[in-house]
């Protein structure tokens, strides 16, 4: 059996439960202050494996990540997904596609309209011109001098510009930077790189930030709850090894472990709906129902061209990984510096729509999921797993479609109160019947673009899902099958106005309702997804959580 010390070896003003995207950023700007002593707490790995830093190894890192299974999705025939976070320093900036989208600016000015008072887009932007160095330079709208390397895609391929160009034809406009003054357009994809190499936070943030003698970093320390006198939190319990042990702080905890382990550190703590927390004999310490509610996920799906010419899944060739090898080994450039995204066209399904509906990521590599078989022309799309993807043997793009705003909502949940067992994931990704119409409808847009002139010397045909699928009820069978959540999920511990508490987990400072001396500053604290890729928005809710911190204490 394990053994309970308390280590009053160190201590510490603020510990921060988390070295992902959110808890690297924080662990760097609150270490800036040298009279303060923080620790950092990640229950996974350190990141030297190479498969982290070079792009193309993306695909191989299947020992990096939390491995949840959420429960069976009646919208989906009883599929079961794999919800799969980062398990290492670094997160998911250290695991995802590395694809840089910072999200519409209605996104932003929704949340304060919602309650979120401080979080519209124009005081986000400082904190996404702070955290970034864009590789173009600074202007009003882009950073120049902060952590976080920002570059365009290093790898050209014909197919990506001829997608460009069809994009423009079939009415979607160049957009020269779809993080600048407008999102909406066709654009090449920017992404979280320095030089070629994979930048995640704990490379822009953390590295630096380790040689300060105020932070301690804590690997393999996985947070079991958070522990409270009376309603204050004072410190956290965490296993490492066979060992349980705990530290205290004298300011607060900050738990930024994501959407889906933020709300099961706190409800293991007892802060949730009295009810649920009775229900696995967890002691109340705070009623707050809103903890774990409102997850939710962007809607995806895949379709798939074969082409004429090779694409980077056909270059796995012994000679392709020699001059692939020495490309990127001497350049920084070529396949193994490709992300998943190579050009993106951001859309609007309805003209009267405050923001984009849609990301429709293009790459010139062909790919199905896990279970996925390729018998010719015939395709099937198999299960989605980011680690799972295997590659097709003739020459292929894909894109990948996400319903950026879906109406559907659903729940994390405590499955027992062994803090070990994995939590209840519930989510119904097309339980709103909208969500599969409007997948359905941006499918066909993208349709249009393959049917503009400028692909038309590239493309054999259609594979996924085919030109067979046509009608409304065939799209519907269609993306019941092959649709899957994007690795995007946000809300589950939502801010929002004091006017309606239990709507909303914490308060626009990101201070958990009920306690005292306890945040929450990850992705989990978005009221409703971003227009796009969720690590950008991420790193700028970390930044902003850092500023709040300071300000409220002395």
């Amino acid at each position: 059996m394990a053994s309970t010390r308390e280590d009053c070896t160190l201590e510490f003003d603020t510990l921060i439960v988390g070295g992902g995207s959110a808890g690297c950023v924080l662990a760097a700007r609150l270490s800036e202050d040298p009279n303060r002593r923080v620790a950092l707490l990640e229950a996974g790995r350190g990141d030297r494996s190479p498969w982290l830093h070079v792009p193309a190894g993306t695909l191989r890192l299947r020992g990096a990540h939390w491995n949840y299974a959420a429960e069976p999705d009646a919208s989906r025939h009883g599929s079961v997904d794999p919800w799969r976070t980062g398990r290492v320093i670094g997160g998911g900036s250290s695991v995802n596609a590395m694809v840089w989208v910072r999200g519409h600016p209605a996104d932003f000015d929704g949340w304060a309209k919602a309650g979120a008072t401080g979080w519209d887009y124009a005081s986000l932007l400082p904190y996404f011109r702070r955290a970034e160095t864009w590789e173009d330079g600074a202007n009003d709208f882009r950073g120049g001098s902060g952590p976080q390397r920002v570059s365009w895609g290093r790898c050209q391929h014909p197919v990506t510009d001829a997608f460009m160009e069809a994009a423009q034809q079939a009415g979607h406009p160049f957009n020269p930077d779809y993080n600048a003054e407008r999102q909406e357009g066709a654009a090449f994809a920017q992404v979280s790189q320095r030089r070629g190499w994979r930048h995640s936070t704990a490379r822009a943030y953390l590295s630096p930030a380790r040689r300060r003698a105020n932070l301690e970093v804590i690997q393999e320390a996985f947070v079991t709850r958070v522990l409270f006198e009376g309603q204050r939190a004072v410190g956290v319990e965490y296993r490492q090894g066979g060992e349980l042990k705990r530290l205290r702080c004298t300011r607060e905890v900050v738990v930024s472990a994501g959407t889906i382990a933020s709300p099961k550190v706190l409800l293991a703590s007892g802060v949730g709906a009295a009810g649920h927390l009775r229900d696995h004999g967890v002691p109340v310490v705070a009623d707050n129902p809103a903890v774990g509610r409102n997850l939710q996920e962007h809607a995806t799906t895949m379709m798939l061209w074969h082409v004429n010419v090779r694409t980077l899944n056909t270059e796995l060739t012994p000679w392709g990984f020699v001059r692939h090898g020495l490309n990127y080994a001497l350049r920084g450039r070529g396949p193994a510096s490709a992300s998943m995204g190579h050009a993106l066209a951001f859309f609007r399904l309805d003209p009267d729509s405050p923001a984009t509906e849609v990301e429709a990521q293009f790459c010139p590599m062909g790919m199905l999921g896990s279970q996925g078989r390729e018998d010719g022309d015939q395709l099937m799309p198999g299960t989605h797993d980011v680690t799972q993807m295997q590659l097709l043997s003739r020459p292929a793009v894909t894109v990948v479609n996400q319903l950026l705003h879906p109406e559907a909502r659903g729940s994390i949940e405590l499955r027992s109160a062994d803090p070990n067992d994995t939590p209840v994931i519930r989510h119904e990704l097309f339980g709103c019947e909208a969500d599969i119409a409007r997948l359905a409808a941006a499918c066909r847009r993208v349709r249009e673009i393959f049917e503009s002139p400028a692909l038309a010397p590239y493309l054999i045909g259609e594979a996924l899902p085919g030109k067979t699928i046509q009608s409304d009820e065939e799209w519907e069978h269609y993306l019941r099958h092959a649709g899957w959540p994007g690795a995007h999920a946000v809300g589950s511990c939502s801010m929002g106005t004091d006017a309606n508490p239990s709507a909303s987990a914490l308060d626009p400072q990101l201070r958990v309702r009920g306690v005292t001396g306890l945040r929450v500053a990850d992705a989990s604290v978005m009221p409703s997804l971003p227009s796009g890729n969720t690590n950008a928005p991420v790193i700028a809710v970390a930044e902003k959580a850092a500023d709040l911190i300071r300000a409220s204490q002395p």
